[in-house]
């Protein structure tokens, strides 16, 4: 079921999340809404807290994160580029992420064209949506969304924001740096996030099966002596690099490593 204002407004309140809500004109863009909130007491806001909401989709081409929907809020002065923040999730150029369809809008979102919020993660509509927040918003006294429609605003703290997620989408959603290049990680339910679209590092070679029996924390197929594990975990994983660390690396576990290596089959 779609949440209207009145619900958002009513589950605002049940949370304990502090707001305020005002009434102006139909503000579909974000100069209208500039222009319709001046005079009031949001108008302090303007170019510091409002918003511009963009919802994509992974195009079916897109590699491993095909058919996902994220959700972008960002200050309406951050420049969002669609293809670097596809290649930053891994993504394929040939296939980056793209504005949804009617749609995909209408059925996932729920709410009218203008009126797109972070708030709509609150609906069951919304559960495969990923939501990903501008970090600056953390810097701003207030954030203007609108309420499910575009003739309202809501002003909450960016505090208030979160504590609003973490009721309503707990692992899905991220205040990530929108003007970063490097590569992106997803919020996961677990509290841990991993590079998405990033390809897996590559199993560690298994080595020939020990004849005295595995040792604990090692790894299946036996290792590397304590003393090579430990130079070895200097190699920055899926950096094409051996997970072993080579004879050179260190002298002192030169020995160890050709001992074991010999012994291993290598």
């Amino acid at each position: 079921m779609a949440l209207c204002k009145e619900g958002l407004l009513a589950t605002l309140a049940a949370w304990g999340i502090e707001h305020e809500t005002l009434q102006h004109a139909l503000s579909a863009t974000c100069e209208l809404h500039s222009e319709n909130i001046k005079g009031t007491a949001f108008a302090k806001f303007i170019g510091n807290g409002q918003a511009k909401n963009l919802f994509f989709k992974v195009p079916s081409g897109g590699g491993p994160l095909k058919n996902r929907l994220f959700l972008v809020c960002a200050l309406v002065e951050t420049v969002v580029d669609n293809k670097i923040l596809s290649a930053r999730l891994g993504i394929k150029p040939s296939a980056p992420l793209r504005f949804a369809a009617d749609d995909v809008f209408t059925d996932v979102l729920q709410i009218p064209l203008g009126s797109v919020n972070p708030f709509v993660m609150a609906q069951a509509s919304c559960h495969e949506v990923t939501l990903l927040l501008d970090e600056q918003f953390l810097r701003c006294e207030r954030l203007l969304f609108h309420p499910m429609q575009s003739d309202f605003t809501t002003a909450l703290a960016p505090a208030q924001l979160e504590a609003f997620l973490q009721r309503a989408a707990p692992g899905r959603f991220a205040f990530v740096d929108l003007t970063s290049s490097a590569p992106l990680a997803l919020p996961s339910a677990a509290g841990g996030a991993g590079a998405a679209g990033a390809p897996a590092a590559a199993p560690a070679p298994a080595g020939k099966e020990s004849k005295k029996g595995g040792g604990g924390g090692g790894v299946a197929g036996g290792g590397p002596p304590a003393a090579a594990a430990a130079a070895g975990g200097a190699a920055k994983a899926g950096a094409g690099q051996e997970w072993w660390s080579p004879p050179w690396a260190e002298r002192n576990t030169f020995v160890a490593h050709r001992a074991w290596a010999q012994k291993s089959g290598y």
